[in-house]
């Protein structure tokens, strides 16, 4: 994978990114895997960090995933947050 090839699909992620949200179709597991196939060694610097950004979102949309599969939290009273 050349530098342009990586760079094309980082900025495709970045712009999927913008767009999916924690209850989208597509599962954020297939994004995960998108993002793991990065060759790790073959990125330059800029590249990592735009990837760096890329896992703290997913990891927000994760972590939102979680919260909407638990359902709403009860208050000692028995009523919805």
């Amino acid at each position: 994978m050349s530098y342009q090839d990586i760079d094309k699909e980082i900025t495709h992620l970045e712009h999927v990114f913008r767009l999916i949200s924690a209850n989208d179709r597509i599962p954020l597991s297939y994004w995960r895997e998108r993002l793991s196939r990065f060759p790790k060694t073959l990125l330059m610097p800029i590249q990592r960090a735009r990837l760096a950004r890329l896992e703290v979102a997913l990891r927000s949309l994760e972590q939102a995933a979680r919260r909407l599969a638990a359902g709403p939290t009860l208050r000692p009273t028995g009523t919805r947050r």
